[in-house]
């Protein structure tokens, strides 16, 4: 089932995240909707729960095999973690560590969030399930952590008799935004400590949403609905996606967001108004299909943009980098004119995803093609080894 609108959606957020967490006063930084912002987020557990539901759910239930589903969602993220995550190392050990001994490097390699530690659960995808107490190398990779825990949670509750997922996502849809408000002050902040409460609750959301959709199409009531009338829902949820953080930014009903998101899930997968045809562009596809890829690298580009700047401000003595608190921790923000910093996030934006064309490319298709082939073969040859039943006897 390819949900275009969906797609087109997928990348449009993944760019705000970029400009989101550009490191310099841009349009959108010092605005309610920057604090309330990281629940943009959430809207990708959504989708997660309500594309892989709708996949997987029939077929892990007739014996797809719980195994070969884990093995091709981890083929699906876990290549362009790994590459990334042996870009920050392979940094961490010739730049800093030269740059630290020359003087250009104010912190000693394997410090902060980066530690050795710290390395070893990001490889093996664990690092945000409550281990660490910073967040380190690519930070935006939280909620792959958190996402793989879930996906193994979904795969284990079709193991049990009744093999319907329904009661599981109906249960965290209810106990996980109530153990976020219980465990934390800002909830819609968690990442290393609490993430994978988010994951639970955006991932089930997404499910309930699939359910009510295949009921909706299963009845065709969305054809009783005039295109007039779907293009101003489209239009009503796309404003909520942006006016819900503007207004409740880091409130204690910050963790209600996801709950209100889940009209837009089910709005845009239908795909029957206008803004869904402007979505369903092959531009917005695209920038959709390469959403992972954008997501991952951009944390890396946006470091590599403040250590330029420190190089450039060391060489001409020109301020263009300082050190701010930001929510709670000293941060390197670069400094410019209003301007100049939006051009230059803008076209750091741009640069994001021309890269991600070519990780895309090079890097997420063919490994997760060569994974899909090995797990189809496996699933072959198990079948051809099966023996044929004996004849009964007359």
């Amino acid at each position: 089932m390819r949900l275009t609108a969906l797609d087109g959606w997928r990348g449009v957020l993944a760019l705000f995240i970029v400009l989101a967490h550009f490191p310099g006063h841009v349009v959108l930084m010092d605005t309610s909707f920057y604090e309330g912002g990281s629940a943009i987020v959430d809207v990708f557990f959504l989708f997660s729960g309500f594309v892989i539901v709708s996949n997987y759910e029939t077929k892990l239930a007739n014996g797809y095999g719980s195994g070969r589903f884990l093995i091709e969602r981890l083929g699906r993220i876990y290549p362009i973690h790994f590459v990334m995550l042996m870009m920050f190392l392979a940094f961490e050990l010739l730049l800093v560590y030269a740059g630290h001994k020359s003087g250009y490097v104010e912190r000693p390699p394997f410090s902060g969030g980066n530690t050795i530690p710290s390395f070893w659960s990001n490889l093996f995808l664990v690092h945000s399930l409550g281990l660490h107490d910073v967040a380190g190398w690519n930070y935006p990779s939280w909620s792959l952590s958190t996402e793989w825990a879930t996906y193994i949670l979904f795969a284990l509750s079709l193991l049990l008799p009744g093999k319907r997922f329904l009661p599981f996502a109906l249960a965290g849809f209810l106990v996980a935004p109530i153990l976020l408000a219980n465990v934390s002050p800002y909830p819609m902040h968690e990442t290393y400590h609490y993430g994978i409460l988010r994951s639970i609750y955006g991932f089930c959301g997404g499910a309930l949403t699939y359910y009510v959709y295949a009921r909706i199409k299963s009845a065709k009531l969305e054809e009783r609905v005039p295109f007039a009338v779907w293009t101003v829902l489209e239009v009503v949820a796309a404003s909520l996606i942006f006016v819900l953080p503007f207004t409740i930014g880091t409130t204690p009903y910050a963790v209600l967001m996801t709950l209100a998101f889940t009209p837009f899930i089910l709005i845009f997968a239908i795909q029957k108004g206008g803004v869904s045809r402007l979505l369903g562009h092959k531009s917005m596809v695209y920038l959709g299909t390469i959403s992972l890829s954008i997501y991952m690298i951009h944390a890396f580009i946006l470091l590599r943009v403040v250590n330029v700047a420190e190089l450039i401000q060391k060489v001409t003595g020109i301020p263009l980098v300082e050190t701010q608190i930001f929510r709670g921790q000293p941060t390197k923000l670069v400094v410019m004119d209003p301007f100049y910093m939006n051009i230059l996030a803008f076209s750091v934006v741009a640069l994001v995803v021309l890269i991600s064309h070519f990780t895309h490319r090079f890097i997420e298709v063919p490994a997760e093609k060569k994974v899909r082939q090995w797990t189809k073969a496996r699933a072959q040859a198990r079948v051809e080894e099966k023996p044929v039943p004996a004849p009964a006897a007359l």
